[in-house]
């Protein structure tokens, strides 16, 4: 590979970015950690971090848009060269986190003015790119993702609660929500004491159990 996910120079602060294990990645990704790990580490990691103990929001971002290109059965040489051409032409050490990325079937394209398959090295596109997978990612002003949103009511931003899971609009955490709630006769005190709604408190459980 011939980007990685953080400067090598520099080591990036960890206060704002978001901090994920290899097992909280992966939870949230819906993959197996030891398929994650796959993904980052090695010469042929699909997503490479520096440290393969802690990763940040954008890592998460970059390794959930990977899973999905994986699912649409995009092959792994198109993913990493598509990584690397994506890397240089937008000059950004996280490529999957770009706003300029979308899926059409099996290939892997990348907006650079025009739809072009990347996967394939940069040849014009003239297929329509879906976006709707990418539809819950929301971009900030330098184009790379700031917040997603993987479940209605349900934000993970790097900015608040480490990343971790929250409902929307509050600091609450949804792990903590899920962990009280031992019984839907519980939903409505615990609504009561985080000053949250009752669809606030089911949301956040189906989130975490459905994780």
């Amino acid at each position: 590979m011939t980007y990685t996910s953080t400067n090598s120079d520099v080591a990036p602060p960890l206060f704002g970015v978001g901090i994920y294990d290899v097992a909280e990645t992966a939870r949230l990704i819906k993959r197996d950690p030891d398929t994650v790990a796959r993904w980052t580490q090695g010469d042929k990691a699909l997503h490479e971090v520096d440290d393969r103990q802690i990763m940040t929001f954008l890592d998460l971002i970059s390794l959930l848009v990977i899973s999905e290109l994986i699912r649409r059965r995009v092959p792994r040489p198109e993913i990493r060269k598509g990584g690397e051409y994506l890397s240089r032409e937008l000059d950004t050490n996280f490529p999957f986190a770009h706003k300029g990325i979308a899926t059409a079937g099996a290939a892997f394209f990348g907006n650079l003015g025009e739809w072009i398959d990347v996967g394939k090295g940069g040849q014009l596109a003239f297929q329509q790119a879906i976006r709707e997978y990418l539809r819950p990612v929301i971009y900030g002003e330098d184009d790379l993702a700031s917040v997603w949103k993987p479940h209605s009511r349900i934000l993970i931003n790097p900015a608040v609660q480490a990343g971790a899971p929250c409902i929307e609009g509050t600091r609450v955490p949804t792990q903590l929500i899920a962990e009280l709630a031992e019984s839907p006769e519980d939903y409505s005190q615990i609504a009561d004491d985080y000053r949250l709604t009752l669809a606030d408190v089911k949301a956040a459980v189906k989130y975490e159990r459905d994780a």
